[in-house]
């Protein structure tokens, strides 16, 4: 089977962010472009036709869906054609010239950036009681590792609130993985909050948040919303904020049933979770013992789940890729054996698949039937944790839940 150059031409035209939407990988709007986690820095300008893309942590682009499926995720010329065009098949060679199927292309030449964005370091607060209570209260991490990372500098506080897991290299700060403290969250709009000028804060209900966010996506106007379990607010400048009033006032005066609309709200409600400016090919890392192996994980709160979960564990090197980043365990393959303990899901599935039998997988969330090692161990700390314990627990969350209501002028910027 051999596939024409009109297949190719349009193989190579479909949308590179769609395809990874559908394959489960987050993929994230970043104004004209997507970021694609799981690879250290895979950015895709959606603008352009065919997309060009670019993965920082491995310094290789091009343009299009084949060249991307061939480069990063080393499929085969006519497989990645194949997977490009959903399963379409090639056509049968019936004595047709050469020139009528695929000659390879030129190499594209993706714009590579002169310099990468320099690492931004996180402000520290005064200090980490609110780091130190999320981790250990509602992730149940064990307060000795809590302390010991935070005593080695690897974990502080910044000033709003997040926990901050820093980057190394060579003894230098280089990257962070943020974790929120504040529940569960995400972001609408089309630009991000420090590019709208003139700012305006709108106070709303999250399922009219989410309406004004699918019927705004492509406005022509800055526009950001942050959407809680409770409440969201939206962010826009003074010129627009009078018509998104009007919009939620005739939303409300419509009474809309929207059961289905707080369905997806519910579906999109994460914690907060992300990388400081800057942060690249770097990852988290926290040495136990002569390091001799090294368990790997797709976030900082997951190893350290893990670490509660397996005290014995020692001579090894931890390390947490915030995402799915290829090239962390290739650096760590060179010195050592990897064992990863990625998440039960399609994504890490399919990342532990790509390296084979050159490393060992632990398997341990699969059999209990979680998605990773935190849910593990808070399924495991609730089974024992005494009734009156539980009751305190959560009289503290509908406290924090109560102050947080109290803090609305300022509530969303702690958790963006």
């Amino acid at each position: 089977m051999l596939y024409t150059q009109e297949q190719i031409q349009r193989a190579n035209e479909q949308s590179i962010s769609e395809y990874f939407r559908r394959q489960g990988y987050d993929c994230k709007q970043i104004r004209s472009e997507t970021h694609i986690a799981g690879f250290g820095g895979f950015y895709v300008k959606d603008t352009a036709v065919p997309n060009p893309f670019y993965v920082h942590s491995q310094q290789m682009g091009g343009i299009g869906l084949v060249s991307c499926l061939m480069k990063v995720m080393n499929m085969p010329f006519k497989e990645a054609v194949q997977a490009a065009l959903n399963g379409e098949q090639g056509r049968e060679e019936q004595g047709k010239p050469r020139s009528d199927h695929y000659q390879p292309y030129k190499k594209e030449e993706f714009n590579m950036p002169e310099k990468k964005p320099e690492f931004v370091m996180p402000e520290k607060a005064d200090d980490n009681r609110r780091v130190y209570s999320y981790l250990t209260k509602t992730r149940y991490i064990e307060p000795k590792i809590v302390n010991d990372l935070i005593r080695s500098g690897l974990l502080f506080q910044d000033r709003k609130g997040n926990a901050v897991f820093l980057h190394r290299r060579d003894g230098k700060p280089c990257g962070a993985e943020i974790h929120g403290t504040s529940g569960k969250s995400y972001v609408i709009g089309n630009t991000s909050f420090k590019e709208i000028p003139d700012r305006k804060v709108i106070p709303t209900e999250p399922y009219i948040a989410e309406i004004i966010g699918q019927e705004m996506k492509n406005a022509d106007f800055g526009f950001v919303g942050y959407v809680y379990e409770n409440n969201a607010n939206i962010v826009t400048d003074s010129r627009h904020f009078g018509m998104i009033n009007n919009m939620i006032a005739e939303i409300k005066r419509q009474d809309l049933a929207h059961e289905d609309i707080d369905s997806v709200v519910n579906s999109k409600l994460k914690n907060y979770k992300g990388v400081a400016e800057g942060t690249s090919e770097s990852f988290f890392s926290y040495d136990k013992g002569t390091p001799q192996k090294a368990y790997v994980f797709e976030s900082a709160i997951d190893l350290m789940s893990f670490i509660t979960l397996h005290p014995e564990a020692n001579n090894c090197t931890f390390a947490a890729m915030a995402g799915l980043k290829p090239n962390v365990v290739e650096k760590l393959l060179e010195s050592m054996p990897v064992t990863l303990c990625v998440d039960n899901d399609k994504a890490g599935c399919d990342f532990a698949n790509r390296f084979g039998a050159r490393v060992k997988v632990f398997t341990e969330c699969r059999q209990n039937g979680v998605k990773d090692f935190n849910e593990l161990l808070k399924n495991k700390k609730k089974k024992t944790v005494p009734f009156s314990e539980r009751i305190s627990e959560m009289k503290s969350w509908a406290d924090q839940a109560m102050q947080k209501a109290a803090d609305t002028p300022v509530r969303w910027e702690a958790a963006r």
